[in-house]
């Protein structure tokens, strides 16, 4: 038996297989869950990484999942491959609809493009990634590659000092212009770079003439720290009628730390300007204001379905405008069908300075409820207890609205009842900037609670301008619980608001929307879905624009273009377009000039060229692109929408580039920069007798192959020669097969010895 791994290492080192157990090969069935979305998650401040800083890649599944060990993702990172590791997840380790992946950047990491992420760049690294409650389906972990984007550029050469860039209050008094006893003053303070703190560091306020301590809340930011959040609760004594005010550099340590999160040594510099009187946020800590009720809701669902059932507990949240102090046993009525059930506050849950409030009712045999539950406008009562300010005295304002009824909460309902829809949302946005040409899909997504099963042509009403538009059923996830529908823009829509969905809007158009396996059903009603300014209307065709220019990739070797490199250039447009025959950028390389010839075009918008250096090309400067530099050369370059308007090709210049010098006489030997196993891993971790290792071999810049080189792997205490099976279209990864024999036996898993690699006759 041979166990499969599926970690990449750099072939410097040994590239190892992780363990797992030895189980016999299990077929996958449909249940397994697939990726969905890969996409990076962090923003670096500036737009660019430094040392030191977190890469947070998300990594998003259409089932749940349960992980095992350390998956990880492989992160393109300028001519480098970094492995970002499993670091969180969006559930827990047995049940996870998104995973985290973190990779801290090094000094040697650079990348002026902005990092991407290759396709199938998700390893198990020894671990797995299995669906839920099923540890015999592995999830699929195929997914399309996230290209680079240049609010993620990377320079580990860089270390700055973290430093406050802003210090402001947020949140306003809950009435009027003045603080009152009890109410919350909060402070943000903003970092120009991610930070760590420890203890309990402070912000001093101006109140009058006192000064008071905010202290540490919480602090958060998008792949590390650079908000912080500093609160102070009014005290009787407190007054100030000009409003409350922040003197420069106030922030102190209080016996805590704020360092760069880049080393975890170095102090971040805490001087900022001070923060005027603010005559909005007045201060009277002798009045107090009556506590409000904010917002009344369900929380929770039922276990099953869309219906609770006898012993479930139905929970419900009141959230409100400041701290309170509780005694007894206040209530919520529920309407339960035509009756009225009591939630009740528990006796085992905080009392005092509390802004949130959670009631619980345990549904009974006899309570029926085939619409759903709702609760009706002030619905809350106090039962011989009391809700009050933190003086103990004034009494809260528990006023509410209604929550309406909730088919997705119904109660000792038939478990046969339709699915209902509980989301419906615009998933699609213009292909560029805020309107929808004619052509372009305006694309809608409906969730259900339970899996569905459609026939025929369901759509969806669209409201555009004036006119209603259907968007017909396309597609269904692999869950079944989400139907994608579509509408083709054509050239007499408009809307300057944006398009909206009414409530309702689902119809069946002679087709059926049935919960799976039955014949029952499906509810449609549903909210309606508001106009948005992202998603206007503007069918008629405009000519498309060039709306950027400029080089993509990097020289392989540093700084300068090699004879036989590719020198890529990228062409965004204002909107889709397509282009016919070979269109061509001109290059000024040194004193000649250069065309890149046209590639290939991603999305309709971004049109790729490239150009292969010759011998005789120099430039000591840098390449650059002269304006208008774009030709058709025999081809066209048109409006997708309708095929005849031509683009419009005016662009800027793009300046010399040191970064991208050319010297045509060079030829670097490519070099080995990684390595992988490729594929899947077999079910069960476990290769048999027939099934192929596949190895992955990456090189600085492309290749060609003659003859049979391979690459030695250690199965077992044996040596078994991997043969070249193929090089990839950009000539850079070359890949090699080995068929498993029967006697091939590992249970600790193949690995590949350091430089493994051997021609053997051939040449690389």
């Amino acid at each position: 038996m041979l166990r499969a791994s599926a970690t990449a290492a750099v072939f410097a080192l040994a590239v190892l297989l992780g363990v797992g157990s030895v189980s016999d090969v299990v077929a996958q069935d449909n249940a397994a869950p697939a990726v969905s979305g890969v996409s990076l998650f962090s923003s670096p401040p500036g737009g660019t990484y430094q040392r030191g800083d977190t890469i947070e890649v998300r990594v998003d599944f259409d089932l749940r999942v349960a992980v095992t060990g350390t998956p990880q993702v492989s992160v393109s990172i300028g001519s480098q491959t970094r492995t970002a590791s499993l670091s969180s997840f969006a559930g827990t380790r047995a049940s996870a609809l998104s995973l985290f992946f973190e990779y801290t950047v090094q000094s040697d990491d650079s990348d002026t493009d902005g990092i991407g992420i290759p396709a199938n760049a998700i390893g198990l690294n020894g671990g797995s990634i299995k669906a839920a409650g099923d540890d015999t389906v592995d999830a699929v972990l195929t997914h399309s590659a996230v290209t680079a984007g240049t609010s993620h550029k990377v320079d580990g050469s860089r270390f700055d000092t973290p430093s406050v860039s802003s210090v402001s209050f947020v949140g306003t008094p809950a009435d009027g212009d003045t603080y009152r006893l009890g109410e919350t003053i909060e402070v943000k303070v903003v970092f120009d770079r991610f930070i760590k703190s420890s203890g309990g560091p402070q912000v001093a306020l101006t109140i009058g003439s006192a000064t008071r301590l905010a202290d540490l809340s919480f602090s958060r930011g998008t792949g590390g720290i650079t908000d912080m959040h500093f609160k102070y609760e009014v005290q009787a004594a407190d007054r100030d009628g000009n409003g409350i005010n922040i003197a420069a550099n106030a922030i102190g340590l209080n016996g805590g730390s704020i360092k760069a999160a880049a080393d975890g040594t170095t102090d971040a510099s805490l001087t900022h300007a001070a923060v005027a009187d603010d005559a909005s946020r007045k201060v009277a800590g002798n009045q107090v204001s009556a506590p409000a009720v904010t917002s009344v809701y369900f929380t929770g669902s039922p276990k099953n379905g869309n219906s609770y059932q006898p012993g479930e507990t139905i929970a419900v949240q009141a959230n409100l405008d400041r701290t309170v102090n509780v005694t007894g046993s206040p209530q919520v009525a529920l309407t339960i069908g035509s009756r009225t059930r009591l939630a009740t506050y528990p006796s085992n849950v905080s009392r005092l300075g509390i802004q949130v409030l959670r009631f619980e009712y345990e549904v009974q045999a006899l309570d029926r409820d085939g619409d759903g539950i709702s609760i009706a406008a002030n619905a809350m009562r106090l039962n011989g207890g009391t809700i009050t300010a933190t003086d103990g005295t004034t009494d809260a304002d528990l006023s509410h609205t209604a929550v309406a009824a909730d088919p997705r909460r119904r109660v000792g309902a038939n478990q046969a009842t339709g699915p209902v829809v509980s989301f419906v949302w615009f998933s699609s946005s213009p292909a560029s900037g805020e309107y929808f040409r004619q052509g372009e899909s305006i694309e809608v997504t409906v969730r259900f609670g339970e899996a569905v099963t459609v026939t025929g042509s369901p759509q969806v009403a669209v409201s555009v301008g004036s006119h209603t538009r259907n968007a017909t059923y396309s597609s269904s996830d692999r869950s079944a619980t989400e139907l994608t529908f579509g509408y083709t823009v054509q050239g007499s829509d408009r809307d300057l608001d944006g398009v909206s969905i009414a409530a309702n809007a689902i119809s069946l158009n002679g087709g059926t929307i049935r919960k799976t396996g039955t014949t029952t059903d499906a509810v449609l009603t549903h909210t309606a879905v508001s106009a948005s300014s992202r998603r206007k209307v503007d069918g008629k065709t405009t000519a498309p624009v060039v709306s950027s220019i400029s080089f993509s990739g990097t020289p392989a070797g540093g700084a300068t273009y090699e004879r036989g490199e590719t020198i890529g250039v990228r062409v965004e447009f204002d909107r889709p377009v397509t282009v016919t025959g070979t269109p061509q950028v001109a290059l000024a390389i040194g004193g000649d000039t250069r065309a890149a010839a046209f590639s290939s075009i991603r999305l309709g918008v971004t049109a790729s060229f490239a150009y292969t250096v010759q011998e005789s090309d120099r430039d000591a400067d840098g390449i650059a692109i002269a304006a208008n530099a774009l030709g058709l050369a025999g081809g066209t370059i048109k409006a997708a929408a309708d095929g005849t308007t031509d683009a419009v090709l005016t662009s800027d210049a793009v300046a010399a580039d040191a970064t991208r010098k050319v010297d045509g006489s060079l030829v670097t030997a490519p070099a080995v920069t990684g390595g992988s196993f490729a594929g899947s891993a077999p079910a069960g971790n476990t290769y048999r007798p027939g099934q192929t290792i596949q190895v992955e071999v990456r090189f600085s810049k492309p290749v060609t192959v003659t003859g049979s080189p391979v690459v030695d792997l250690t199965v077992g205490s044996a040596t078994r020669a991997a043969a070249f099976f193929s090089v990839s279209s950009s000539g850079t990864t070359a890949t090699f097969d080995y068929r498993v024999q029967d006697g091939d036996e590992d249970t600790d898993g193949v690995s590949i010895a350091a430089h493994a690699i051997r021609l053997d006759g051939g040449t690389i």
